[in-house]
């Protein structure tokens, strides 16, 4: 099983757990039908064990892990269609909020998208290697934008609801180190922010359901992927597994 970092910051430690947990599956470095042994995490998140228990509980109420008692967990098998579920539900939701930010469409508004745009667009040209600090910055970029749709809706119900669907900032940064996807992000927003200073409505809404469906897509088949490059790596043969017997070879794999 991947090791995950320890955890710091001021939030609960449960909480915590479960974004550190949710955003591994998410990115395939826990993948899916793998066991989550409690002790492991609490280990190497450097916390008890009583917080790692309160966030697979969670967790399994979001259908992300299965809880098997005296045993840990395990990563629900299609736990990553979770990713494409959300973006489907922010799709909805955030096309409706394009429509409402039509009808707010100022002058300030546009700076401040024209802006964010800019701002994106001056850090991709500046993108040599795939720093944290770098993708940590485009993330932020990327959810300032979509920051900006959601208060220009003035819907504080939407906001909330659309706030609560986000993914860990770490998945988001894993999602941005593909040249690709950034790239179709920077043309997305872009396409957007015209439509939104046309006040096209139906243009805005559709453009962002797009945007929104693609990226689920995206992230959906990237972390898919990664599983696959992991669980091909781990069965690469060796010579100590060649030398193992069947049933010891199998009881690693399977534990």
């Amino acid at each position: 099983m991947t090791k995950l970092e320890s955890l710091q910051g001021t939030s609960s430690m449960a909480d915590q757990a479960k974004d550190r947990i949710r955003a591994a599956i998410l990115e395939g470095k826990l993948r899916p039908g793998e066991k989550i042994t409690i002790e492991r995490i609490a280990a190497d998140l450097g916390i008890s064990r009583t917080p790692v228990r309160e966030a697979l509980k969670a967790l399994e109420t979001d259908n992300m892990v299965r809880l098997i008692p005296r045993r840990g967990a395990i990563v629900e098998p299609f736990a990553w269609r979770e990713i494409e579920h959300r973006y489907a539900i922010r799709a909805m939701l955030e096309g409706y909020a394009a429509e409402l930010a039509c009808e707010a469409a100022n002058e300030e508004l546009r700076q401040a998208l024209q802006r964010n745009c800019e701002r994106q667009a001056k850090l991709l040209a500046g993108f040599r290697s795939n720093s944290p600090a770098k993708l940590r910055a485009l993330s932020e970029i990327s959810h300032e934008f979509h920051q900006l749709l959601w208060t220009a809706a003035n819907s504080p119900t939407l906001l909330r609801i659309v706030e609560s669907l986000r993914l860990p900032s770490s998945f988001s940064e894993s999602f941005y180190s593909t040249p690709e996807y950034r790239d179709a992000v920077m043309a997305h927003h872009s396409e957007i922010t015209a439509a939104l200073m046309a006040r096209d409505r139906k243009l805005a809404k559709e453009l962002t359901v797009n945007h929104l469906i693609a990226a689920g897509k995206m992230i959906a088949e990237a972390a898919l992927s990664g599983s696959k490059r992991d669980r091909q790596a781990d069965t690469k043969p060796t010579e100590s597994s060649l030398a193992a017997d069947s049933l010891q070879f199998a009881l690693l794999h399977l534990t």
